[in-house]
């Protein structure tokens, strides 16, 4: 009976560890094209880590994210992103370069994973602060100046 009951024991702490928390992240948004970047609204940024397989791989693990972007304006937006983790003092803890295409008015979903060591994660986890630098590929035409501008108008007479 007691193996039966430390047996029960050991499962259920084990699954506690496995099942992974999904975290949501605080975002700060850059880029050096200061037009562009009132078209791209970040949505949320997620992550997802293993605890078991961190375990299983002498403490380093892939940690699965979630960017989730928004074009507001009338054309297509290519470009890229730099994704930066930092600590709670600011410093870059790891990044990751991802590129991205939004149609217009859409909705863009971008997934990858970092391989990560848990004293790094340990850092990350306690802050969860982003700093998203983005670059585009496009030109701007009078057509998106104008919805930029509009685009302007309507959050910054809000706040």
């Amino acid at each position: 009976m007691k193996k039966i009951f430390f047996i029960i024991i050991v499962v259920v702490f084990f699954n506690q560890i496995a099942f992974a928390k999904t975290q949501n992240w605080d975002f700060e948004l850059q880029s050096v094209d200061k037009d562009l970047i009132n078209c791209i609204k970040v949505i949320d940024v997620k992550s997802k880590r293993n605890a078991l397989s961190t375990l299983g791989n002498m403490g380093w693990s892939d940690t699965g994210f979630i960017v989730r972007l928004q074009n507001n304006c009338g054309e297509e937006i290519k470009g890229a992103y730099e994704f930066k983790m930092l600590d709670k003092d600011g410093f870059v803890v790891d990044d990751y370069f991802q590129e991205f295409r939004i149609g217009r008015k859409g909705i863009s979903k971008q997934t990858f994973k970092l391989r990560m060591h848990a004293l790094s994660w340990g850092k990350v986890k306690k802050v969860t602060k982003a700093e998203l630098d983005f670059k585009f590929d496009i030109k701007i035409n009078d057509d998106l100046k104008k919805q930029i501008e509009e685009l302007k108008k309507i959050i910054y007479e809000q706040n």
